[in-house]
């Protein structure tokens, strides 16, 4: 099955959070020795917004739901590179006037 690309734009106010994963061995002296973890030892996530018209958030609660938080899809972050990301939490508010705002976060993910 081929990957799906998440195409919707998010809201202006887009948030990413980065950590770089190492490990760490500290010694008595106070010496630690680092070294980055893995290949891949970059971790971030998107924190997003999408607002709307009812009919209109729909379709991106669908494919989020459609990906069931394991399946990678292929999304550009603002600013950035095409890349592979996993969708687990999202959240949806109701709003008056038919208004749909959906909160999601989109944490990076890599091929094993």
């Amino acid at each position: 099955m081929a990957m799906e690309t998440f195409v919707w734009v998010p809201d202006d106010e887009a948030s990413s959070d980065s950590t770089l994963r190492t490990r760490k061995s500290q010694f008595g002296d106070g010496y630690a020795q680092v070294a980055s973890d893995g290949l891949n030892a970059e971790v971030d996530s998107w924190a997003l917004s999408f607002g709307g018209l009812a009919e209109e958030v729909k379709p991106i609660l669908d494919f989020i739901r459609s990906h069931r938080g394991a399946r990678s899809f292929l999304w550009t972050p603002p600013g950035g590179a095409l890349g592979m990301y996993r969708c687990e939490t999202f959240r949806q508010q109701r709003k008056p006037g038919g208004i749909g705002v959906v909160a999601a976060t989109f944490e990076r993910s890599y091929h094993p």
